[in-house]
């Protein structure tokens, strides 16, 4: 089996079929996880990848050897890889990738907190703020 089809067989499970779920300031974030997990294991593949208390939550599937036995070193170094990118997350601005911080947001029905940094916090309370905006 070639690289290629390897890429493909597995490609919609890795960090890039989930970039689309999180704001463009984490791109650099989750580019430099997904190369770090290519070179402990070209086909890792994510459990799930989601945003709570204004950070990124990484969650690496379980991994196993050729013959069978779970993959205790990979899980360790993955592990690692996704606590950085973590942290990372939690000072870096989801919207434009400046350091940041976690922010409360909200309106009368809900409230998030969102990391972004005071330019984008600033821009995004004038934008929905102002009349006829609406969060979607």
């Amino acid at each position: 089996m070639t690289d290629q089809s390897t890429d493909s067989i597995w490609s919609h499970r890795q960090v890039p079929a989930w970039a689309h779920t999180v704001g463009p300031g984490w791109t650099a974030l989750l580019d430099q996880l997904h190369h770090d997990l290519l070179a402990l294991a070209p086909d890792y593949q994510l459990d799930s990848l989601t945003i709570r208390f204004g950070a990124l939550h990484i969650y690496i599937a379980d991994r196993f050897d050729e013959a069978g036995e779970y993959d205790g070193g990979f899980m360790d170094d993955a592990t690692a890889l996704t606590d950085s990118a973590e942290t990372a997350s939690k000072h870096t601005c989801e919207l434009c990738g400046a350091p940041g911080r976690p922010h409360f947001r909200g309106d009368q029905h809900h409230t998030w907190i969102t990391t972004v940094c005071e330019a984008c916090r600033t821009r995004s309370s004038a934008l929905a703020s102002h009349p006829g905006s609406q969060r979607a």
